[in-house]
């Protein structure tokens, strides 16, 4: 009996995965036929860079709750799903970093001559200090936090269950993590909204 109960479980939980993932395959498909290209993209030589790094700072944002829920847990101590912890923190590390690389490459038009940088320097001071300068380095913080967690989680997966230290460190280590994430994507949506690249 609770063998039926846990095939079902499994049964449920893939057929809601299967679900999202067509439903996203859908939406997707529908948004790149039906909506211009131009305006989807925009017209600036950087849109297409623009564009990847805001869906791998999306990713990372909806990824990075799920790693941040579940290190909330694990800092708790009610976490069991440590391989699912495993798994998110590692595909977390990744967008952290393909987000810092693409990041880097938007970076070259803000810096551009008539580029948003230029703007903001001689008509908002203010906006360029914390908006820019702030978010130019807090923005690549993530990145050593979640590879440490994730390296961690990995080496030490067999001393996570009984180990408070480590339980403890690596979910401080994935809440900071998360919260600094948050603050750069709210600066880097607030930045696309004022004057995009």
């Amino acid at each position: 009996m609770a063998e039926t109960t846990s095939r079902e479980k499994r049964s449920l939980k893939n057929t809601v995965i299967a679900g999202w993932v067509i439903l996203t395959v859908f939406l997707g498909f529908v948004l790149g036929f039906s909506a211009p290209w131009e305006d989807l993209m925009g017209e600036s030589p950087f849109a297409s860079i623009a564009t990847i790094h805001g869906m791998f700072a999306t990713l990372g944002v909806i990824v990075g709750s799920a790693t941040g829920y579940l290190g909330w847990r694990l800092l708790l101590g009610h976490l069991k799903a440590y391989r699912d912890l495993r798994i998110l923190a590692t595909i977390s590390a990744v967008l952290a970093f393909l987000a810092a690389v693409s990041g880097n490459m938007i970076y070259i038009a803000y810096r551009g001559t008539g580029g948003p940088r230029e703007f903001f320097k001689s008509n908002f001071p203010e906006i360029h200090e914390i908006f820019f300068e702030f978010k130019e380095f807090i923005g690549l913080f993530p990145l050593p936090i979640a590879v440490a967690a994730t390296f961690i989680l990995w080496k030490y997966k067999d001393s996570l269950p009984v180990d408070e230290n480590i339980r403890n460190a690596v979910g401080v280590m994935i809440a900071v993590a998360w919260t600094v994430l948050m603050i750069v994507f709210v600066l880097g949506a607030a930045i696309t909204k004022l004057m995009p690249v």
